[in-house]
């Protein structure tokens, strides 16, 4: 509504104030309900997630269509019969003729992506030009569907942590580092693939904790469904497919040890029906290219003479530890160009918190609280990893979560490793491409608080523990809330 008001033809200050207001009314009635005694935990996870919504919804309104995208392209209107690149172009050519491109998709960029996307973002702009919507309007507010999947995505997690029966101050902060994280508001105004993809790669991971309860059918056919329609959003979903075979194998095998012939039977009945539900959506597009087109699988690149070239460092320097000069503390944002920068896991730190921005007039007090909150996300990245592996290890974690878990965090590292050395560019270490990450994080955050906050035993292991937690919580709350005042008063917002 806000999108095709006069509102959203205001001045950028006059929509900061106007949001500014609401914020304060939400903060106001927070404060309200915790005084008063009426916030329950389902309560503070709501005004959480409200929240969030409120953030990427503010986000979206101060952000246009052709801002802080990635490989975005252009739309020329129905008026013309032109074939525009990017993921916009993309949704344009269906828009216009009504059907899925027929040229090789390797041909014209960011058509080699699977469609559901697409497809979903069409039928968005046919509603909006049928509701009056005029073209330029219709467009813009695709928007809307990345911040509808952002805002889902809270959700989800919120419910992955109560799978994982995480309450209280732990239920808070994890969920907390979704809602305030930039990566994900980022993406809630960014037209491609991404959130979609994030969003089925975290449905697929409550399901699969679901599943690991209850192994019933029923919860079978939603993974293969997540998992399928996650493959036709973007190829790289089917990773968490890796994990969760080793889950089914050791499932099969508890199975076949029983030695019961009817239940072995209807369990090779109901994989199988997981099977020829995953196989024939998730493979679809790999299959159409290599039919029409004689394509496989793959990523069209700039080429060697691109200035975001990195295979002629070495790959310890792009994939070893970073030296302390790589990180550029002074300047912490991505300067695109691998001769400034081509250290995956700094690339991937840089743009985790400011995108691909690079922001030469920015403000001396923002380019110090930069600094500062780049720092502390580096410290907590470090913490959270040990802590998630700490958790995950623990006695209390179901032996089946920690194997799907650990082992799906460290196939998605190894495999985004293997994505940069494939495609040897700087952009290929964008944190977009492993921002499912921040489940895991959330799942650290939380049960961390689960198992180790609030120990009371005398034993100074104990006091220590929770010491370190207490550390790592202050820090989360440190983060969110810089982060939160640097897009506020960063005029990119």
């Amino acid at each position: 509504m806000a999108q095709g008001s006069s509102f959203f033809y205001s001045s950028h200050y006059t929509k900061l104030l106007v949001l500014s207001c609401i914020f304060f009314v939400y903060a106001g009635l927070f404060i309200y309900l915790k005084i008063s005694g009426r916030l329950s935990e389902n309560s503070v996870v709501f005004m959480l997630i409200l929240l969030g919504c409120f953030l990427r919804c503010g986000y979206v309104l101060l952000s246009g269509l052709y801002e802080r995208q990635h490989d975005a392209g252009a739309y020329t209107g129905m008026g013309t019969d032109f074939v525009n690149p990017g993921h916009i172009g993309y949704i344009e050519y269906i828009y216009k003729f009504h059907k899925l491109p027929d040229i090789n998709p390797y041909e014209l960029f960011a058509y080699y992506h699977p469609p559901l996307h697409h497809i979903i973002s069409f039928l968005w702009l046919q509603l909006n030009i049928a509701l009056g919507a005029a073209e330029d309007l219709a467009f813009e507010n695709l928007q809307i569907l990345p911040l509808l999947y952002s805002c889902l995505c809270m959700f989800v997690t919120w419910r992955i942590l109560k799978a994982l029966e995480v309450e209280g101050n732990g239920l808070y902060i994890g969920l907390a580092f979704m809602v305030f994280h930039p990566a994900t508001i980022v993406m809630a105004g960014s037209v491609n693939n991404d959130m979609l993809t994030i969003l089925f790669m975290c449905l697929i991971i409550l399901e699969s904790l679901k599943w690991i309860r209850a192994k019933n059918l029923a919860g079978l056919i939603r993974l293969a469904l997540y998992i399928g329609f996650g493959m036709i959003t973007k190829l790289n979903s089917a990773v968490l497919a890796i994990p969760l075979a080793i889950i089914f194998l050791g499932h099969f095998v508890s199975v076949l040890r029983s030695r019961k012939k009817n239940y072995i039977l209807e369990w090779v009945k109901n994989y199988f029906i997981f099977g020829i539900i995953v196989a024939p959506i998730g493979l679809s597009w790999i299959v159409r290219n290599l039919i029409r087109f004689g394509e496989k699988p793959g990523v069209p690149v700039p080429g060697e003479t691109s200035p975001m070239y990195t295979a002629n460092f070495s790959l310890w320097e792009r994939l070893g530890v970073p030296a302390f000069s790589d990180w550029n503390f002074a300047f912490p944002f991505h300067p695109i160009s691998a001769k400034a920068c081509n250290n995956t896991w700094v690339i991937m730190y840089h743009t985790s918190l400011f995108a691909e921005e690079y922001p030469a007039g920015l403000p001396d007090v923002l380019l110090v609280l930069c600094q500062i909150t780049f720092v502390l996300a580096l410290l907590l990245g470090i913490a959270t990893v040990l802590l998630l592996i700490l958790v995950l290890i623990n006695k209390r974690t179901r032996r089946e979560d920690s194997i799907f878990l650990l082992t799906g965090y460290v196939i998605m590292l190894i495999s985004f490793a293997a994505f940069v050395i494939i495609y040897p560019y700087t952009c290929s270490s964008d944190f977009r491409y492993v921002a499912i990450c921040l489940i895991y994080i959330c799942i650290a955050l939380g049960l961390g608080n689960k198992y180790f906050s609030g120990i009371t035993a005398a034993a100074s292991g104990g006091r220590v523990k929770a010491a370190v937690m207490h550390v790592i919580n202050s820090g989360t709350v440190a983060f969110c809330i810089l982060i939160t005042v640097i897009y506020t008063f960063w005029g990119r917002w």
